[in-house]
């Protein structure tokens, strides 16, 4: 009984990661199909960007009313209604005939996106129990990486060969697939704490919390930065490492193999070593941006082996600091998540467009320098916050301040 128990709960978690795999990927479309979806809608690259950045501003300004408004619902019903409107929109993407018609399709999805983010983890969390609420955090969201790794590359591949549309239409139907799956393994989860307290006190409480404020600003800051120049990785690469078409497509499979690699050790890493697992995140990204611009587009083959370096942090931007929300609360998870998820959306949608104007005004180097300085300041928060300190560490610290408060 124990082991069909714990086979259903794997098989849970691998749907929920395979769900969280789908909706980075599509997030993320416009990155991996840039010079596509600019030529397919006959749109600027700058408005192909702008793509991410209107995203990331509805899922910003939809995310918190809207899990408030889903409080009472079951949670495997909430994931599911995320899901499927995820393979609608791509599906509506993918027979866009016009860029308005693809904004609209990106809306869709947008906003059940914040949603489904707020309440994947707390689920994860609960399927291991709260004693491996990391563990679980890392596992599902290794589907996250693993887009941000994989799903980017393989989307570019497969646009690159089969052409944008039928691309999009293959994300539908995992998505869809996804859901079915998510249906069949996961058992009904009602909502905790879902009582009158879950409304605007509440919220409210969640906001103004110091340990949460402090994960909120690292991940204004790291998301912003990596965002900056991620958006425009392909650009990057072509003006760094002087590759193009399928060699662009090869470089970021390399990009996905060692973030891999980095998202394995920072899961081994995630629950014993918190604070360092979010300096290597914060740091890693600095080095990586700094190395590029010392390097410049005179040593391509060294700015290639750096860009696929950078893969090692960013991989691991959404586990560790989701897992840093998920220890700075041990109640009215979902609400915390939400907010954490405007900070992440607020970040996209800053570095995207700043990103773009660099882009615009042909100052690809600014984006370059912006992610490592948001990076160094990153470094700051995170050796200064308890929220990254281990449970140990945190009751010492919680001591101490109370004791010099006295």
């Amino acid at each position: 009984m124990r082991a069909a128990t714990s086979s259903r709960t794997g098989m849970a978690l691998v749907a929920l990661s395979t769900a969280c795999f789908i909706s980075v990927t599509s997030e993320n479309l416009p990155v991996a199909l840039l010079p596509q979806l600019a030529a397919g809608l006959n749109a600027s690259d700058a408005a192909i960007g702008l793509l991410m950045t209107g995203y990331a501003v509805v899922v910003a300004i939809t995310v918190m009313p809207l899990v408030v408004l889903t409080a009472r619902w079951d949670r495997r019903t909430t994931a599911l209604v995320t899901v499927i409107a995820i393979a609608l929109s791509n599906l509506l993407l993918a027979l866009a005939p016009s860029y308005g018609v693809a904004v609209a399709a990106r809306l869709v999805s947008a906003v059940g996106h914040g949603v489904f983010w707020s309440v994947v983890a707390p689920m994860a969390a609960r399927l291991l129990g709260p004693e491996r609420a990391g563990r679980a955090t890392a596992v599902v969201f290794a589907g996250n990486s693993l887009a941000l790794l994989f799903g980017l590359p393989l989307s570019s591949w497969l646009g690159s060969t089969l052409g944008w549309r039928p691309t999009v239409v293959v994300l539908a139907v995992v998505a869809a697939l996804s859901a079915v799956a998510i249906r069949a393994t996961v058992e009904p989860m009602p909502a905790e704490h879902a009582t009158p307290g879950q409304g605007l006190s509440a919220l409210r409480q969640v906001v103004t919390d110091r340990s949460l404020a402090a994960v909120n600003l690292t991940t204004v800051l790291v998301v912003l930065g990596h965002f900056t120049a991620y958006t425009y990785i392909t650009a990057i690469i072509a003006d760094y490492a002087h590759l193009t078409g399928s060699a662009t497509a090869a470089l970021l499979f390399a990009y996905g193999a060692a973030g891999l690699l980095g998202l394995v050790l920072i899961g081994r890493a995630l629950d014993s070593h918190p604070q360092a697992t979010g300096l290597f995140v914060a740091g890693g990204l600095a080095v990586c941006m700094l190395a590029l611009l010392t390097l410049g587009p005179s040593s391509g083959l060294l700015s290639g082996a750096v860009v696929v370096l950078w893969a090692a942090p960013a991989g691991a931007i959404g586990v560790v600091l989701q897992a840093a929300v998920l220890r700075a609360t041990a109640t009215r998870q979902d609400l915390a998540s939400s907010v954490y998820i405007v900070a992440f959306q607020i970040g996209i949608a800053a570095g995207a467009g700043l990103g773009g104007f660099f882009l615009a005004q042909d100052a690809l180097p600014l984006a370059v320098a912006t992610t490592a300085v948001c990076g160094l300041i990153a470094l700051l928060v995170v050796r200064r916050s308890t929220a990254f300190a281990a449970p140990a560490d945190r009751v010492s610290q919680a001591r101490t301040a109370r004791r010099t408060t006295a």
